[in-house]
């Protein structure tokens, strides 16, 4: 379920704020403060803490994966924003003070190590002989024409990688895609039947599977899609994306 979103808030905030301009500039009489307006920015937080809060107990849409499932990193993300939003608010209305800075003190440090925690989480060392790595530029693998799928490690710093597995020849047992990207963009298009296990986790990014998005501050989930116990092919996708995006579509 879908609830509201950052974009739409945002974007709400300054037509208020460009309409209220336009009517003191155009209207006679009509002196409204700006700035007492401006202060209520901490609404947009507060208001999307709650929505993300209500959403991390929900269902999965994609189609193979109909259940109710709890996303901790939308949780944890909620959280946060509500405190953002009820501590400024309160300082900005009068109600009371906190001492932001330690706020923040203790904000970046904790994501620090949800970023170091992440990136450990991944296959330091891998025997596979599959993997790209891509700085500042981009790298394609896969096509129309036939190739062979290896695991490894692909990793994306302020560049971008594709992978187009429709027309890959799938190995037997389990092939591990370990997808990295930081500042940068991974993306892979898979067929619709593909036996997959998905685990993705963003910070401060975003991570998509098929209709499944997870991102802000922290986010993520794991997911089998199409898998049975008679499946001799699996892809398993272990995704993170650190100020980057990383998204698996069907096509």
């Amino acid at each position: 379920m879908r609830f509201v979103s950052g974009r739409f808030l945002l974007g709400l905030f300054i037509v208020v704020i460009g309409v209220i301009l336009l009517l003191n500039n155009l209207v006679e009489g009509i002196e409204i403060d700006v700035r007492q307006i401006l202060r209520l920015w901490p609404v947009i937080p507060l208001v999307l803490g709650l929505s993300w809060l209500f959403a991390s107990f929900g269902s999965t849409s994609a189609q193979d994966s109909q259940k109710i499932f709890f996303s901790w990193g939308q949780f944890v993300t909620a959280l946060i924003a509500i405190a953002v939003g009820v501590i400024f608010l309160g300082r900005n209305l009068g109600l009371f003070y906190v001492d932001t800075g330690m706020f923040w003190n203790l904000i970046w440090p904790v994501i620090l190590i949800l970023i170091g925690v992440s990136l450990l989480r991944g296959r330091a060392f891998s025997s596979a002989k599959g993997g790209r790595f891509a700085f500042m530029g981009g790298a394609n693998i896969g096509g129309s024409e036939p190739w062979k799928l290896e695991g490894g490690s692909y990793f994306a710093l302020m560049g971008g990688i594709e992978m187009d597995l429709r027309s890959a020849e799938i190995p037997e047992g389990e092939t591990v895609l370990d997808l990295t990207a930081i500042m940068g963009g991974i993306e892979v298009k898979i067929p619709r039947d593909l036996p997959v296990i998905y685990d993705g986790t963003a910070v401060l990014g975003g991570v998509t599977f098929k209709d499944l998005e997870d991102g802000g501050i922290v986010g993520g989930r794991k997911i089998e899609s199409n898998v049975r116990e008679d499946s001799s092919k699996i892809v398993r996708i272990q995704a993170r994306a650190i100020m980057g995006g990383v998204e698996v579509k069907e096509s």
